[in-house]
């Protein structure tokens, strides 16, 4: 095959992908994309990773479209199948230009909209013009509210919209996903959520408050539990605006607790992952921090945060730092709350009058 043909060099890439080889994957990334250019060294880390962990995961060239004699688009067919999650194909279009005389992905080929007031840009498929307005609008009103209510300073924030489930899981990679949030990545969803848009975000915006409150020092739940706080507890009022009741998480601990009473130790919780069948990170991280707030205060609470901020930063992903991540959360607890091993007591004892 041809040396220089977008043939050649995708399939190149794709043999990266199969002999594990970050570097050589890398290099048919384009580097001069530094958003996109750090999601693919995720990607192919978590590729690396759901393999070591029993995976399977392969990529497949399916076709090439010329646009000019140094750009077009390539389509790759993503195949994983993940113990315990079932099995999926999808398909992602990407963006390529040539650099050098070498193909090189540079990102599916978005339009853009960027907020006029905050810092943020809604990356989106041509035809998603609706969804990416009201994407844009609820998240510079979260934004803005975030700031003012718990003193969050964010950088640039960037949000991909995707048509399918699939395009949103081929880009992670995983088998099933409709959203996506990552520190030092973008938010990924696909529009076909458009209608819960304003709940996805006050979740997936929690998730990057605290990422960058804790230097992304935070168990998964941590940010898990806090999210699906806030997710509940921040809402539109009848007006259009951005409020915060926590008497609203009450609705959501009694439909956590109508199934079972018990809940999971801060032990417990730091040996789960995020392919735990039970969603513990979700379902436990919130009463634990919902119990931590209703007895001692959101103030407290943020204290325990900012403890986390002063450890050093970790470029992983959340998955791939769990023990640090576990052990730096019980040390900002305990400073904060006392023993770890009281506070689960405390917080069962709560659950169970």
């Amino acid at each position: 095959m041809e040396k220089g043909t977008p043939e050649r060099d995708f399939k190149q890439m794709i043999k990266s992908v199969n002999d594990n080889d970050e570097a050589v994957f890398m290099s048919y990334q384009n580097e001069n994309n530094p958003i996109f250019y750090k999601e693919q060294k995720r990607w192919i880390e978590e590729a690396i990773f759901k393999k070591g962990q029993g995976s399977s995961l392969t990529v497949d060239f399916e076709n090439f479209e010329k646009e000019t004699d140094t750009t077009g688009t390539v389509t790759l067919k993503v195949d994983m199948t993940t113990p315990g999650n079932g099995s999926s194909t999808n398909y992602i279009k990407y963006q390529t230009i040539r650099v050098n005389d070498k193909w090189v992905l540079n990102d599916v080929p978005f339009e853009e909209m960027k907020s006029e007031t905050e810092n943020i840009t809604v990356y989106y498929n041509q035809g998603e013009e609706e969804a990416a307005k009201k994407t844009l609008k609820d998240a510079t009103d979260i934004v803005n509210y975030y700031k003012k209510k718990f003193s969050w300073n964010p950088g640039p924030l960037s949000i991909k919209l995707y048509p399918t489930p699939g395009e949103v899981s081929a880009t992670v990679p995983w088998v099933s996903l409709a959203g996506w949030n990552e520190g030092g990545e973008s938010i990924e969803i696909t529009t076909e959520l458009t209608k819960e848009i304003f709940r996805f975000l006050t979740h997936e915006l929690t998730h990057k408050m605290l990422g960058d409150l804790t230097n992304d020092n935070a168990s998964i739940y941590i940010q898990e539990g806090f999210a699906s706080y806030l997710e509940i507890s921040v809402y539109r009022d009848e007006n259009g605006e951005v409020q915060f009741d926590p008497n609203r998480a009450k609705e959501m601990t009694t439909l956590s607790l109508k199934k079972k009473k018990s809940v999971k130790t801060i032990e417990e919780l730091g040996n789960i992952d995020y392919t735990d069948p039970e969603g513990s990170m979700y379902r436990d991280g919130f009463l634990l921090f919902n119990y931590l707030i209703e007895t001692n205060g959101l103030d407290k609470f943020f204290e325990m945060i900012h403890c986390l901020s002063k450890f050093d930063y970790i470029d992983k992903r959340g998955e791939h730092k769990m023990d640090k991540t576990q052990e730096r959360t019980v040390e900002a607890i305990e400073k904060i709350y006392g023993p770890a091993g009281d506070v689960s007591s405390n917080c069962q004892a709560f659950y169970s009058k």
